[in-house]
């Protein structure tokens, strides 16, 4: 934080509190000079003091909230495009709107981005009476909202949206416009088109506050965004489909195949040798290589590299629906490609969907840096910061406590099994309940989650269970972890965004206790877990409780590999060389995925120049 933010905070302050004295009428016609005066002059250190200032006072009379010295830095930092690094419940959503507010004013749209429904909803709402008292229109996008009302809604001072509704309708934009992307060539045929005009929703793309930003930017940009239709897929496709599944499963791991470090499939010799030979009988296709290998190694990554529960959940209506990696939830309507997704329904014996057909598609990379100003908030940036400027051209900006943080960390214990994990983790629980202590337990995937409510059954034991499948009733689960002897296992970033509430007796018993069961693929996801706890200076603590069979140590070493690291650690150095290996895999598994999102923007960026082309 510099030495010129905190010296503006104070001005802003102190401006605030000289409005407070004075009466409504005087206080609209300061704001309508000051918008007036922002439509005709650059933005300067006077101007932005006299807006947050005014907005400050408006907002403690309307929503009876005034911000706080954190909120004025972060949205300073958000105003000058940067992302604000806020600790969970310091109060980002009305952080927010100072920037958010001081820019409509100047007369720029702005998007304020959230990562679902639900928190657009309940930020736009809550914020809704300042932003009509300021005379600014708002605009709240959800996934039910039509045509012309959703156009009006982009055409609003500020919208609130979520970052896949409004990824979406840039690209049936670009439909709707013939996938044109030179500019020139647009506007002449909108003058000429009038129907084309009508039929686009947005209006460019000039200033954003991207929520939960680390989410947005990094967690799920390693996935482009694609609208698709629907493929020709009759009988001599799902045929191929069916042979390659057969002679996948005629195939044995290590002897013909293995599945290596980042979960890719690769064939040995010999079963390069074999499915040769098995293929001869079917002829055709099958007796090209490139072809067979392919077809065979999307088999083989359905039936063992994608499992229920954790890649993927089977619906109710028996649809295989896509289980996020990093946030537990599932994806309606997402689907593989390249045959892959209708493999695995045929591994779960269910009815096959046709392929999809992309039509446009855009990395979430891409769509952001289109932004002339672009910013954010979150609870965990500093790990990537580096990638924010590199991809992005943001940089990051620490914003300090309100009050001092109370969290403790109490112990990091590593069992060898993952049955131990599970039953040290139940009798933990088990003792904290006992003197009613709220405990939220993370794990990385469904399967987990279900299988420590077993074991919670097993004991007795009264919980709320979120993941995959309760993705509904999230927000509420979440309000209620901190209740007095409440047990909450999520998967996941665990309803992100939502306030955990102590009530009194939890705060007197040390307040909500984290247990991390599982390190996720990055550290950040990690830290923003334990940042449920001791929020606004209330008390709290976290454990880490793992296992040398967790998925993170198998998805990087080999079983040999393995087995000797477990021996290696032995009793005496379990807990603190097993803890080791397990932040070295992390550490590969974000490595990783950096390089993989960096491949996808490179290659977004070279089709959309050939495109051009």
């Amino acid at each position: 934080m510099s030495r010129r933010d905190l010296k503006l905070t104070r001005i802003i302050i102190l401006r605030s509190e000289q409005l407070t004295i004075i009466k409504d009428e005087q206080l609209f016609g300061l704001l309508t000079d000051l918008r007036k005066r922002l439509c005709w002059k650059r933005l300067d250190d006077n101007l932005v003091i006299e807006s947050f200032a005014i907005i400050r006072e408006i907002s403690g009379r309307v929503l009876h909230m005034r911000h706080h010295h954190t909120q004025i830095r972060a949205s300073l930092a958000m105003l000058r495009g940067e992302v604000a690094e806020m600790a969970t419940g310091e109060g980002k959503t009305l952080a927010a709107t100072l920037a958010a507010a001081t820019a409509a004013l100047m007369g720029i749209p702005v998007h304020v981005v959230s990562v679902n429904d639900y928190l657009t909803e309940r930020d736009g709402q809550e914020m809704s009476e300042l932003y009509r008292v300021l005379g600014l229109s708002l605009g709240i996008i959800n996934h039910e909202l039509e045509g012309p009302e959703r156009r009006l809604a982009y055409h609003c001072d500020i919208t609130y949206c979520s970052n896949k509704e409004l990824v979406f309708d840039y690209l049936k934009d670009r439909i709707a416009r013939g996938n044109k992307l030179t500019n020139p060539a647009f506007q002449r045929e909108m003058s000429s088109s009038p129907e084309i005009a009508f039929n686009i929703m947005q209006r460019g793309y000039h200033f954003a506050i991207i929520d939960e930003a680390d989410s947005i930017f990094v967690d799920e940009a390693r996935t482009p965004l694609i609208i698709s239709g629907a493929e020709k897929f009759g009988e001599k496709e799902e045929e191929l489909l069916r042979t390659a599944m057969k002679l996948a499963y005629s195939l044995s791991i290590e002897q013909h195949f293995v599945v290596n470090e980042h979960g890719g499939v690769q064939l040995t010799v010999l079963g390069e040798l074999t499915t040769r030979e098995r293929a001869i009988e079917y002829g055709g296709l099958w007796l090209s290589r490139e072809f067979r290998e392919s077809l065979i190694v999307q088999g083989l990554s359905a039936i063992h590299r994608y499992h229920r529960n954790k890649h993927y959940i089977v619906s109710e209506d028996d649809e295989i629906q896509i289980v996020d990696a990093y946030t537990g939830r599932v994806t309606p309507g997402r689907s593989w490609g390249q045959g892959l997704h209708q493999m695995i329904e045929m591994k779960e014996d269910l009815e096959l969907t046709k392929p999809r057909e992309t039509k446009v598609e855009i990395s979430y990379q891409n769509f952001f840096r289109k932004y002339f100003t672009l910013s954010g908030m979150t609870g965990t940036c500093f790990e990537v910061k580096k990638e924010l400027r590199d991809v992005f051209r943001v940089d990051c900006s620490a914003i300090p406590l309100l009050k001092k943080s109370k969290r403790k960390r109490l112990n990091v214990s590593v069992d060898r099994k993952l049955v131990d994990k599970v039953q040290r983790i139940t009798t933990y629980v088990q003792t904290l309940n006992s003197s009613g202590v709220p405990v939220l337990i993370g794990t990385a995937t469904v399967s987990a989650s279900e299988v420590l409510a077993a074991s919670f059954n097993d004991a007795g034991l009264s919980y709320k269970v979120l993941n995959a499948r309760q993705d509904k009733e999230e927000a509420e689960v979440i309000a209620n972890a901190g209740a007095y002897g409440a047990i909450t296992i999520a998967t996941g970033i665990a309803g992100r965004g939502t306030d955990i509430k102590l009530s009194a007796q939890a705060k007197g018993l040390g307040g909500l206790h984290v247990v991390i069961t599982e390190l996720q693929d990055s550290s950040r996801i990690d830290r923003q877990f334990y940042g449920r706890s001791a929020r606004q200076g209330d008390p709290g603590s976290y454990s880490l409780m793992l296992s040398l069979e967790d998925d993170i140590l198998i998805r990087v070493f080999q079983p040999a590999i393995r087995r000797l690291l477990i021996n290696l650690a032995g009793a005496v150095w379990q807990n603190k060389l097993g803890y080791g290996l397990l932040c070295f895999c992390q550490y590969r598994l974000e490595t990783l995925h950096y390089k993989q999102r960096l491949q996808l923007l490179a290659s977004d960026i070279k089709r959309q120049r050939m495109l051009s082309f």
